[in-house]
């Protein structure tokens, strides 16, 4: 392969160069056998005259070096050429005298693509013979550096055809050996993909491409790239090289073998590197010889690291290293010889050049033949770490807790377009109370009642379900084929299972599981629909109570699509200020006011003057309640600031969510938000329901409330009566108010033992120094049987309904 591709380049280079090399001129002289060399220093103008510009400013920007024409000049008839060394300028000019005039060459950096040679050479046609050459001048503008002139050269057309014939046959070989070693490499790559490998791909393609630009091959077909353009590229290409060498190399060595830290310092050698190589290619933007010093820096630090690393690799029993040394020692030998003629401390020569070239052949052949050893090396390795990747996988997508399925498990499902073996119903689960567990028993309790809701869901849904823990409290059942017979039995556990008993820890537990359930006999409908159907159908469940079943139906997508609306509505409305408080006055029951409690309200655009329980989705939503309970608190303290500048003596009442009290952070939130509005603590109520108070005992929520009343706050437990919580447990609760729930106000003249519940409460309550508030006040009697009862302040519409501005003033006895 690497020779077919050797001759195919060599014939094609040949055709090329027959077309775009200068015709020989006429010579009745034998020609010569080899290029004449021609001495040059540069001029320095301070000394001598410079060749005078339009401008003195125009004239700083030319260096001018001065050639000595030979005897050996004689023997060249008229059409000699002129070979110079390619660089980075903006403009270029040949200067020749003879005979007492002056041809004058002058190109620009984008005007020379029929003035290349190979070998990184630009080439000049001198129309006068040799012999009657007295001076030779060339002027570059824009110069990077003089001393990177390797040489002047002056040759005949058939000297010039041996010139580029050797670099031919170097370039053709090489590229050769360079493209076998490609195709080699990406073949590797499609059966085991390494970093190493594909760093050894990106460093073949670079030296590739470095190769056809600086040899100038490559202008062949892009004679548009001649002159600074190919120079300045090949700049950047030796970048890349470096970098991917360095990185190929460190991917390579067995990790093992290599310090960690000397391995991050070569990467970084690397990108250095690169980012030199950049800086010297734009010289238009930065000086050359910041550049060019930079970029030889640069890579003297990366060969350093090179070098030790390898040292290591060797010193730790690398077999990898040696062959990796074998090809890479003539390269690097090379860099270290080219660095050096950079530096100006070895001549200038051609020879330096072909055996870096030369050297990167032989690097590709003996690393590629490292590759396949290390590829072999790595498919056993990949062969024996298959049996330990299909381990890690179940342990990936199995529920440690459980052993069931985990999220990872059924989001892989999820990603399958559609079912292939018929219908299937899937069952999302819900486990009741799970929260209120772990906050009351402990999180070793909330694990004990998973445990238990596990087994019996995998119980109930036989060896050919699946079931997957998607969530700390969510499960999700997948019945297909055979097993969806086992459907009803599945039913039937979460049925049965409604109120079982479970003891653990000296701690009873109760067990209650809520499902949603949808089904579908297409089996090209994706999972995915159908989990969602699941999810909708177990929201349903949840709001009808715990312990319930729900299958799908369609009506079920409506009030969803209606809710999501619902919530979009509500974003708006955030922003838009629709939501605002109406504040209810609160009173003694000698009809003293004795504050407000701010309740919110929504003026929705379409649907009116909406109330909480009118939009309950909205106060469900964890994404939406933050900014609106921030809302309420930061809004009831304006409007307590703005009442108590006339009545310093009335509180104002907002009711939070447990969210905006978890924890003494939060609490200092509230009283940060107090100062703020300079309302002292004690005009302020806070208001939790009786069922979120009894489900955060022992937890932050009990620790934001008890540090909330020790700072003066008034904490109110709303509701009561309506929650889990015992008369007796009313004692633990960090509240100094206690307010009774309307459904017992509301029966107070109906039901004996409503009024029985109510004293009971207004008793205890002062019992245990509360004071007692009643909601839902509508007629005089209640308000009179509740005096009787010594309840200590009332609200609702017997003293007035919520509005936008509070009332200030008391109402008659």
């Amino acid at each position: 392969m690497a020779l077919l591709l050797v001759v195919i380049f060599t014939l094609f280079a040949q055709a090329a160069f027959a077309q775009a090399a200068p015709a020989p001129a006429a010579s009745t002289q034998a020609p010569s056998t080899q290029g004449l060399r021609l001495d040059f220093q540069t001029v320095d103008c301070a000394a001598q005259r410079c060749p005078a510009r339009a401008t003195a400013a125009e004239a700083r920007h030319w260096t001018w070096i001065e050639v000595t024409p030979t005897r050996g000049l004689a023997r060249l008839p008229a059409g000699w050429l002129l070979l110079v060394d390619n660089t980075r300028f903006s403009a270029i000019e040949v200067q020749i005298d003879h005979g007492g005039t002056r041809t004058v060459i002058r190109r620009g950096e984008f005007e020379l693509g029929r003035n290349w040679s190979l070998g990184n050479n630009l080439l000049f046609s001198v129309p006068v013979a040799g012999a009657e050459v007295t001076g030779i001048r060339l002027g570059y503008r824009d110069m990077d550096s003089p001393r990177l002139m390797r040489r002047v050269e002056a040759m005949d057309a058939a000297a010039h055809d041996r010139h580029m014939v050797r670099w031919i046959v170097l370039v053709a070989l090489i590229t050769g050996v360079l493209i076998a070693a490609i195709i080699y490499n990406m073949f590797l790559l499609t059966w085991l993909k390494t970093s190493f490998q594909n760093w050894y791909v990106v460093w073949l393609a670079s030296a590739l491409a470095y190769l056809l630009v600086w040899s100038g091959a490559l202008l062949y077909l892009f004679p548009f790239l001649a002159g600074p353009a190919s120079a300045r590229t090949a700049y950047v290409l030796i970048g890349l090289l470096v970098l991917s060498g360095a990185a190929f190399f460190f991917a390579l060595i067995e990790r093992e073998t290599l310090p960690p830290r000397l391995v991050d310092y070569g990467q970084m050698a690397g990108v250095l590197v690169a980012l030199a190589s950049v800086v010297a290619a734009f010289d238009m933007l930065f000086p050359a010889s910041l550049g060019d010093r930079l970029f030889n820096i640069a890579i003297l630090i990366v060969t350093a690291t090179l070098l030790a690393g390898a040292t290591f690799a060797a010193l730790r029993g690398s077999r990898t290293v040696w062959v990796y040394l074998v090809g890479w020692a003539p390269a690097l030998a090379m860099l270290g010889v080219r660095i050096l003629r950079n530096f100006a401390l070895l001549p200038q020569d051609d020879a330096v050049d072909l055996a870096g070239f030369a050297a990167l052949g032989w690097q590709s052949l003996i690393l590629s033949l490292a590759i396949a050893d290390r590829f072999r090396q790595l498919r056993r390795d990949a062969d024996s770490a298959e049996i330990e990747r299909q381990t890690l996988r179940r342990v990936a997508t199995t529920d440690p807790l459980t052993g069931l399925g985990n999220r990872a498990l059924f989001q892989s499902l999820l990603d399958q377009s559609a079912m292939r073996r018929g219908g299937l119903d899937v069952i999302a689960v819900d486990i009741d109370y799970l929260k209120q567990t772990n906050d009351m028993a402990g999180h070793d309790a909330g694990d004990a009642l998973i445990v238990a809701v596990a087994e019996r869901l995998a119980a109930a849904a036989g060896p050919q379900g699946l079931i997957a823990r998607v969530g700390g409290d969510e499960f999700v059942i997948v019945l297909e084929g055979q097993a969806r017979n086992r459907l009803p039995a599945v039913r039937q556990m979460i049925a049965l299972s409604a109120g079982v008993p479970l003891r653990h820890g000296g701690h009873d537990l109760v067990i209650s599981i809520c499902a949603g359930h949808a089904s579908v006999e297409d089996r090209t409908t994706p999972l995915a629909r159908i989990h969602k159907q699941a999810d909708l159908a177990l929201y349903r469940a949840k709001a009808a109570g715990r312990g319930c079943w729900r299958s799908y139906d369609a009506s079920m997508a409506d009030e969803a699509s209606a809710r999501s609306r619902l919530l979009s509505d509500a974003r708006i409305g955030i922003t838009a200020g629709q939501f605002r408080l109406h504040y209810q006055p609160v009173l003694r029951l000698d009809g003293r006011l004795v504050g407000h409690e701010g309740l919110l309200r929504w003026e929705h655009p379409e649907h009116g003057l909406l109330k909480p329980q009118d939009f309950p989705e909205v106060m469900k939503e964890s994404t939406l309640l933050p900014a609106l309970q921030h809302m309420i608190l930061s809004e009831a303290l304006a409007k307590a600031a703005s009442v108590r500048a006339r009545r310093p003596d009335l509180t104002m009442a907002v009711k939070l969510v447990s969210g905006q009290l978890q924890g003494t952070a939060a609490a200092v939130s509230i009283l940060d938000e107090l100062a703020r509005h300079r309302v002292p603590p004690s005009a302020l109520v806070v208001q939790v329901t009786e069922t979120v108070v009894m489900s955060g005992l022992g937890g932050t929520l009990i620790e934001c409330l008890e540090c909330l009343r020790d700072a003066g706050v008034n904490v109110a437990l709303d509701d009561f009566g309506t929650g889990h919580a015992s008369l007796l447990q009313l004692r633990d609760v960090p509240a100094n108010i206690v307010k009774i729930d309307r459904s017992f106000v509301g029966k107070l003249l109906e039901s004996s033992s409503s009024q029985h519940i109510v004293k009971a409460i207004i008793d205890l309550a002062h019992s245990l120094g509360k004071q007692v508030v009643a909601e839902g006040v509508e007629t005089q009697a209640q308000r009179n049987v509740l005096f009787q009862m010594g309840c200590d302040q009332a609200q609702g519409l017997l003293f007035g309904d919520a509005n936008a501005e509070p009332p200030i003033s008391s109402i008659a006895a």
